[in-house]
């Protein structure tokens, strides 16, 4: 019996603590089964692999994940929660314990046949339909107006019903698509999404951060978890709305979610730990919850009343008796606190703070301290990418500490990237998503400081991810390096909470051809989109990511290569970071500093300043513009010329 789950799964813990610790039911678990407990954080690909099954025997899955596996490790039955006594026509987890150890015993042969047939179906295809034909380059707009069409919730913002998931790689490829095909019910939707998360439960109104998702379809009440991997996502998805409209609430939301990250989520070594669980003393959402009088309490009256005002609190109360903080309206205009009195706007923000002092002293949630290196990466390149357009120091900090300490300290033995570090100890060999995350993140960082370490860094995971992960050099790419004892060894493709490790490396390789001018990084892109063709016509919900990277290798890639006289970054260049260009790259370099090897040196190659100005040259879908000295026409370049392509 295998039962896969992480630390801050609130329904993970409960069947540990009803059945697992339960005696007479752990009692029956040993008697039957050698009991498997998988952290799945820890081992994805074990978990992907028997998801994937359970999947195809109900039509659903999620954690905890239980499922009953033969001597060979191939699984015939499965699900998720099971209830330690029958309920709402549920059977029990003793119940079922019984009922498969009957089977077991009875009709072995017929479970065996089972097993091997699902075994065959999980293992990945061997063939590909036709490695010359690449996919089509009208596939991304129609994979985003048919989400658009069949997926999007026109009232509340985001996709589909309750439960409802913040969706990243949706809102990415909206605002992408958006952007480059003028299609502004896309680019809206996103907007929307954006601004109705901002203002609901699902967004930590006091202290920042996401939850994990909202169980209605208003983003009002949330499954209190916060995980560090949708915070990073929506902290550079927040930073692009702030790019696009100037919403001061969205840069907000941005400045408190680093913030939170800095402050609860950062180890002392530098990384950023995994998760923080929904419960605290035994009790979902109760360190985050207020009763009218609780505020009151800390408050007084007047104070209290202007903040239930702004933030619907009440003595009835919205979840279980208590209120979960929100600024929901009816509305669809943004909310624009600098219309506000700013006597009044001082004043919430005085009650906000004593507001959080309060809850500061009450008991957090668990905090999972794993610190995983995909997900590090995935927050380190967010951080730097908020760092080029609002100019925090603190964020670019935050990122160059993390990804020196996991380049440094997430090393096995032998050298290797390791995929955890937890008591400082590197363990556990790292997948697909942490090379491509942590590639991905260090060319974020060398677009922040244009140190060219990170690029060289990012070569060398990419080249990596290449040997160790590539299958058989057919265009698809497995997500594990080996079979780590697995009767097959899953493929990367579909997204899951996070993109696609194989979507990510797809845009890493565009972005370093690009910098370096190496072809064969483009022709490793161009065969996983081959490979993958079908798998993306056909299931564009789950296959969001390499979609956005087809409409990338198709667009092709804006770069900008700067070169000043002096150390100081020019402001040219910083204006255009600030800017919103779905699909480039920035180099710069300045003359004082003079690198041989320098991983982008085709890039610098003959171009000089001028008029001793830093100067800029513009180029876009293998064509270049001529060189300019001042931000007025830099941008008509960018918006008239490149946008229009």
């Amino acid at each position: 019996m295998l039962s896969c789950g992480y630390s801050a799964c609130h329904w993970c813990h409960v069947m540990e603590r009803e059945s697992f610790e339960n005696p007479e039911i752990a009692h029956l678990m040993n008697e039957y089964f050698v009991n498997i407990k998988v952290d799945r954080e820890e081992r994805p690909d074990i978990d992907q692999l028997y998801q994937q099954a359970v999947q195809a025997i109900t039509g659903q899955g999620g954690w905890p994940l239980t499922a009953f596996l033969d001597h060979e490790q191939r699984p015939f039955f499965g699900g998720t929660y099971f209830p330690p006594v029958s309920i709402y026509g549920r059977i029990s987890f003793p119940q079922l314990l019984q009922g498969i150890h009957d089977k077991w015993q009875n009709q072995r042969g017929d479970i065996q046949e089972a097993s091997r047939e699902l075994g065959n179906f999980l293992k990945p295809g061997q063939e590909i339909s036709d490695v010359h034909k690449t996919p089509e380059r009208e596939l991304p707009l129609k994979a985003g107006l048919e989400l658009y069409k069949t997926a999007i919730d026109p009232e509340n913002g985001g996709f589909g019903q309750a439960p409802k998931f913040p969706n990243p790689s949706f809102l990415q490829l909206f605002l992408r698509l958006g952007e480059k095909y003028q299609q502004p019910a896309l680019r809206e939707h996103a907007i929307f999404t954006l601004r109705k998360m901002a203002q609901g439960g699902i967004y930590d109104q006091l202290g920042g951060g996401f939850h994990r998702y909202s169980t209605d379809e208003k983003w009002l009440v949330p499954h209190f978890e916060k995980m560090l991997y949708d915070n990073a996502q929506l902290l550079k998805i927040y930073t692009i709305g702030y790019q696009l409209t100037h919403y001061e609430e969205f840069q907000d939301v941005v400045c408190q979610t680093a913030d939170y990250i800095r402050r609860e989520m950062t180890a002392p070594e530098g990384g950023f730990y995994a998760t923080q669980d929904a419960d605290s003393e035994g009790v979902e959402g109760k360190f985050f919850v207020w009763k009218l009088s609780e505020v009151q309490q800390v408050l007084g009256a007047e104070e209290a009343q202007l903040l239930a005002e702004n933030y619907r609190i009440s003595a009835k109360g919205n979840f279980e008796g208590a209120n979960i903080l929100n600024r929901l309206t009816k509305s669809t205009a943004p909310l624009k606190p600098s219309e506000l009195d700013p006597g009044i706007r001082q004043k919430i923000k005085n009650a906000k703070e004593r507001i959080f002092k309060a809850r500061e002293a009450r008991v957090k949630p668990f905090r999972d301290e794993k610190i995983i290196t995909g997900w590090n990466g995935l927050m380190m390149g967010a951080l730097a990418y908020a760092y080029q357009v609002l100019g925090r120091e603190e964020d670019y900090q935050s990122a160059k500490r993390a990804g020196n300490f996991i380049w440094d300290s997430l090393r096995l033995p032998d050298g290797r990237l390791a995929r955890i570090y937890k008591d400082g100890q590197a363990k556990v060999e790292a997948i697909l998503d942490d090379y491509t995350f942590l590639s991905q993140a260090f060319l974020d960082l060398y677009e922040a400081d244009f140190d060219e370490v990170w690029l060289k860094r990012s070569l060398e995971l990419t080249a990596v991810a290449i040997k160790e992960f590539g299958k058989d050099g057919n265009g698809h790419y497995y997500t594990a390096a080996g079979t780590n004892n697995l009767f097959t060894r899953p493929l990367s493709g579909e997204d899951q909470a996070i993109p696609s490790g194989v979507s990510v490396h797809c845009e890493n390789l565009l972005r370093l051809q690009a910098f370096t001018g190496r072809n064969d990084f483009y022709q490793e892109a161009e065969g996983i989109f081959r490979a993958y063709r079908e798998m993306m016509a056909k299931g564009i919900w789950a296959y969001a990511g390499l979609i956005g990277a087809l409409d990338m290798y198709y667009q092709g890639i804006n770069g900008f290569t700067f070169i000043s006289e002096d150390a100081a970054l020019p402001e040219i260049l910083k204006k255009l970071q600030r800017s919103y260009i779905p699909y480039r790259i920035v180099a710069w370099k300045n003359n004082l500093h003079q690198d041989a090897v320098h991983p982008a040196k085709e890039l610098f190659q003959d171009r000089l300043s001028l008029e001793g100005k830093p100067t800029c040259y513009p180029c876009s879908a293998q064509r270049c513009f001529d060189p300019v000295t001042d931000w007025q026409a830099l941008h008509q370049i960018v918006t008239v010329t490149m946008e229009s392509e």
